[in-house]
């Protein structure tokens, strides 16, 4: 029996997803948001489960599949791979070991013969599966098992993840925190450059950033959001300059009107910046 790294197989299930969805017609843009839709996820936990960069659950694989009305199997490839799979099928399943219990998906093979000496059984439990190591008793309806996969517990769940970024760290720090705390996700990037180079590798559902950034502005930086991967994800702008006239009340309002962003002047009224946050993250 093998105990395969997850992150191999998220790589291989999150290929085979991406050319599912190329095979019915879906561009390579459009791939993240039907994802996201498919499954109810955020655009960047879509954005990692579909590079691979997050483990795929059997139910969120079967879901994918019946939506194209495409067998699951496929999107696991492991029968093809490993001539011992066949017949095995993947089901979720309780892995019992040492008095612990972890979720896991088990391929489950064919019922055990008298005198054999596999190394994990399954059986069926009042419509859960659980796995043990096999340890000579007699169990009823008890199955071979061929592969394990425990999935490592992480918090990577359906939080939206959000920007800030100033070049204060203390100011990005304190709105990152009070965004964690009101139930997003939420990192701190202190300054235009750190932020233009994190976009190359990772998407964002929402941003939060100051306009002045010593003699610059963050505009360049809302276009590259909007040409990003997620051009749709709500922006917001803070500024405390306007009234001392640092910051151009007709260049902020341009970037506003084109650009479909919100503006707060410095200190920033949290409680509404996140009510706004919340509500158009909604509407996405």
């Amino acid at each position: 029996m093998s105990n395969e790294a997850t992150s191999t197989d998220s790589l291989a299930v999150a290929e085979r997803v991406r050319e599912l969805m190329s095979r019915h017609g879906i561009g390579k843009r459009q791939q993240t948001s039907e994802l996201c839709r498919i499954l109810d996820l955020s655009f960047s936990q879509g954005h990692r489960k579909l590079r691979g960069n997050s483990p795929w659950t059997l139910s969120q694989i079967k879901k994918v599949a019946e939506v194209f009305g495409e067998p699951a199997a496929q999107l696991f490839g492991a029968q093809s791979l490993d001539p011992g799979m066949v017949g095995a099928t993947a089901q979720e399943a309780v892995f019992a070991i040492g008095g612990i219990e972890l979720a896991c998906t088990a391929w489950i093979g064919a019922p055990i013969e008298a005198g054999s000496r596999p190394e994990f059984i399954a059986w069926s439990k009042l419509d859960q599966w659980r796995v043990v190591r096999y340890d000579g008793a007699l169990y009823q309806n008890a199955y071979e098992v061929h592969k394990i996969e425990i999935y490592p517990r992480r918090a990577e769940t359906d939080k939206p993840l959000i920007a800030v970024v100033d070049d204060d760290q203390a100011s990005a720090d304190n709105l990152r925190d009070y965004l964690e705390r009101s139930g997003f996700a939420a990192v701190a990037i202190y300054g235009l450059a750190a932020f233009a180079d994190t976009l190359q590798t990772q998407v964002f559902d929402g941003v939060v950033i100051d306009w002045l950034f010593g003699a610059q502005t963050s505009a360049d930086a809302i276009r590259a959001v909007r040409a990003s991967e997620n051009p749709d994800a709500p922006i917001f702008v803070l500024t405390g300059e306007l009234l001392t006239g640092k910051a151009s009340e007709s260049e902020i309002s341009d970037i506003v009107r084109n650009y479909d962003v919100a503006c707060y002047e410095k200190p920033a009224r949290m409680a509404i910046l996140v009510a706004d946050l919340s509500k158009r993250l909604s509407r996405a």
